[in-house]
């Protein structure tokens, strides 16, 4: 399927997914999350993809909403079932990929931009990035999992005040607050994903599923939980031919190939 709002390619089990609506800083519109509620099922169920980098054309990441393509005479409820098909249907898919997604923050990450930025495993961003929660400015509450996932990564007073104050944070302070694992010079920001993206895919896919997977409910689970889930994740893993390729490449001193270990 061609996309009209987005750019996809594959290349060394990596995929790049990049937002292109350059003229209007990759503001989300239907259009673009219809064809995101096609892809990302495509990604996960496509073996040739072990990581997934996430970007933007042009000068920003994602400005949030297209405010010029709001419709004024929905309702209420149309609104609701409208956001309800966003969350459910894109964001949540999204943040439940069980393949790792690095979001390559080349630009302004604003409102929606932002917590589509955070519902990845981690941001690279660009020294140009910024984030900000923009929408107290327009009378709106955070969407997009911000309410979710915003605290925890920086804590909930800190969220509150960027929430509250709708204030924008460069790089810098995004990778001081822990929003931004890294920030590299704008001309190397994708050279820099790939890079992270390639020690990815040198691993086991099916370790890293699990890993995320687990990892994830790490943040509601006790420790009690988590250890079940553990012994079960591990007794998995121990029956996978990943695993005995990655014990036969350790005693034959070379590198594995757990892809194509993944497919027998």
């Amino acid at each position: 399927m061609s996309y009209q709002t987005i750019l996809y390619e594959v290349s060394d089990r990596i995929a790049t997914l990049t937002l292109n609506r350059p003229d209007a800083m990759n503001a989300t519109t239907d259009e673009m999350y219809q064809e995101l509620q096609d892809l990302i099922p495509r990604i996960a169920a496509d073996r040739d993809v072990a990581c997934v980098i996430l970007t933007g054309a042009g000068r920003g990441f994602c400005a949030g909403a297209d405010l010029k393509a709001r419709k004024d005479d929905a309702t209420p409820l149309e609104r609701r079932a409208r956001h309800r098909w966003i969350l459910k249907d894109i964001l949540e898919p999204l943040y439940r990929l069980e393949k790792p997604v690095i979001a390559a923050v080349n630009g302004a990450a604003a409102g929606a931009g932002f917590n589509i930025a955070l519902a990845c495993d981690f941001i690279i961003a660009s020294e140009q990035a910024s984030f900000i929660q923009a929408f107290a400015r327009v009378g709106l509450v955070p969407d997009l999992g911000g309410l979710y996932l915003l605290g925890r990564v920086i804590g909930i007073n800190k969220a509150k005040e960027l929430c509250f104050t709708a204030r924008k944070v460069s790089a810098e302070e995004a990778k001081a607050l822990g929003i931004v694992n890294h920030v590299v010079p704008h001309d190397r920001l994708l050279d820099e994903a790939r890079a992270i993206a390639s020690k990815i895919t040198a691993a086991s896919p099916t370790a890293i599923a699990m890993t995320k997977t687990l990892l994830d409910k790490s943040t509601n689970a006790t420790i009690d939980q988590m250890l079940e889930y553990e012994s079960y994740a591990q007794t998995i893993a121990y029956l996978t031919p990943e695993y005995e390729e990655g014990v036969l490449a350790f005693r034959e001193k070379r590198a594995p190939d757990f892809a194509a270990a993944a497919r027998r």
